[in-house]
């Protein structure tokens, strides 16, 4: 059996389906590994470094007749032309939501799975793509949000004097939300975080931060505020209005990971405001290195998707969206 690793035709994707180490454990596993030709460059993988591991690199076409072809998001659509019955698709198909997309896919006669829709429970924890790339788009929203303000983080004190310590305010505690104030606790910052789950006040607590249920009496003093409420599959909810972002400090610094928790048409030119949820392609060798073990889990639980396969499985059942010319499951 064959698998292929092909990159993605969205723009702004940097992230590879399979590292070069993850590729050699396909191959200990018994199958043949082929990758398109410079798919792992923009997260740092060289196609030296996938050959010296057993793999073989060819064009994208050639690649598309693998028996299991990886990638971290869809494929384009002339792709499907070179689809067959028989192969599989592993991705995440989260943003395939147009209908005519859809059918076009199952007409392939593909079997395509949507690591998107991985369900949280825990023994599907190392196949979880959504966890693990909340992960580093969590650490990277700290990052940039230290970076783009114009002061220090923890509290100095010096002959010279005192600076006072970064306040950071997190709305979400998600997977994103808890990473984002961890960061900014042990680069110093005071952190106040707040989600509307009601296990999120021990979870925030656990991580070094404060917990608020009025994030109104926050907004004033936060010199950063990061949103990551994110809604899998729906708009995202709005949480700060233009309003209050009119209350913050000069020259603070707005992050909205969902693309849609923070009203723009704020007229503060002094604030930073980061809008971006995929925060994680701008660090594609951490986010490659975790997907491609996600991806790796997924196809050795599951035996390689081979005859043998539980297709009642409960993660089966969520994930398998169609095969055989017919859709097994509805993309949300």
């Amino acid at each position: 059996m064959k698998i292929g690793i092909i990159n993605n035709c969205l723009k702004g994707e940097t992230r590879v389906a399979s590292t070069p180490k993850t590729s050699s454990l396909y191959i200990k596993d018994g199958f043949e590994v082929f990758l398109q030709k410079g798919a792992g460059e923009l997260s740092g993988f060289c196609d030296e470094e996938y050959q010296k591991e057993g793999v073989i690199a060819l064009e994208r076409k050639e690649v598309l007749e693998c028996d299991i072809i990886l990638s971290v998001l869809p494929p384009k659509k002339e792709d499907l032309a070179s689809f067959r019955a028989g192969q599989w698709l592993i991705c995440d198909l989260t943003t395939f939501d147009e209908k005519a997309d859809l059918k076009d896919l199952v007409n392939t006669d593909i079997g395509a799975i949507d690591l998107g829709k991985i369900p949280r429970i825990s023994r599907a924890q190392t196949m979880d793509i959504l966890s693990s790339q909340s992960l580093i788009a969590g650490y990277k929203a700290a990052t940039d949000a230290l970076h783009a303000l114009k002061q220090t983080a923890p509290l100095l004190m010096t002959s010279a004097g005192t600076l006072p310590p970064v306040k950071a305010l997190v709305i979400g505690a998600g997977v994103a939300g808890l990473q984002a104030v961890s960061v900014l606790k042990r680069m110093g910052a005071n952190v106040i975080a707040t989600d509307i789950r009601e296990e999120s006040k021990a979870e925030i607590q656990s991580v070094g931060a404060k917990f608020s249920s009025n994030i109104q009496n926050e907004i004033s003093t936060s010199n950063i505020i990061i949103c990551s409420a994110f809604t899998h599959g729906k708009k995202a909810p709005l949480l700060l209005k233009k309003d209050q972002i009119e209350q913050m400090p000069e020259n603070s610094v707005l992050i909205d990971m969902a693309q849609g928790n923070i009203e723009e048409n704020f007229s503060r030119n002094d604030i930073v405001f980061i809008k971006d949820k995929h925060l994680e392609q701008k660090l594609p060798t951490s986010a490659s290195l975790l997907f491609s073990n996600n991806v790796y889990s997924f196809l050795k639980t599951f035996d390689y998707l081979s005859p043998n396969t539980n297709y009642e499985d409960e993660i089966l059942q969520k994930t398998l969206i169609c095969s055989d010319g017919f859709l097994r499951s509805k993309i949300k």
